[in-house]
């Protein structure tokens, strides 16, 4: 079911044991999660008490529900011995300059606190030269 570098847990049907073995998961959030059973969606353990957006983002790469994700196979020939990696949880279907920001209201604030200054550093500009 597990490796020990990346155990997945399927949130439904585990142990409380084996949600503990993942980074970021206690003794009582495991009984909580638990207790919050079933789940029809990995986004539904925000309903869960101490787990918040920020919290399931770092959590969803050891979590599933119903049947383990595969791993894919990066290269491979038939009759050759490959490397395996996990698929990655998202996927970015174009590029975007703050991709690092988790949603769409901090790339706002990031953008605003760009422009306002810019605007700041404009404002100095020509009240430096209207002292000239």
């Amino acid at each position: 079911m597990t490796d020990k570098q990346h155990p997945q847990v399927d949130i439904n049907k585990d142990s409380e044991q084996d949600l503990i073995a993942i980074k970021g998961i206690g003794p009582s959030l495991a009984k909580n999660i638990i207790n919050g059973r079933p789940y029809q969606t990995i986004k539904d353990l925000t309903a869960v008490p101490g787990i918040n957006d920020t919290k399931l983002v770092s959590l969803e790469p050891y979590l599933f529900i119903g049947k383990a994700p595969e791993k894919v196979i990066v290269g491979s020939k038939p009759g050759k011995q490959t490397k395996t990696e996990e698929q990655p949880a998202a996927k970015v279907g174009h590029t975007e300059a703050f991709v690092f920001l988790e949603n769409r209201n901090e790339r706002q604030d990031a953008l605003l606190i760009i422009f306002g200054g810019f605007i700041l550093g404009l404002l100095i500009l020509f009240l430096r030269r209207a002292k000239e």
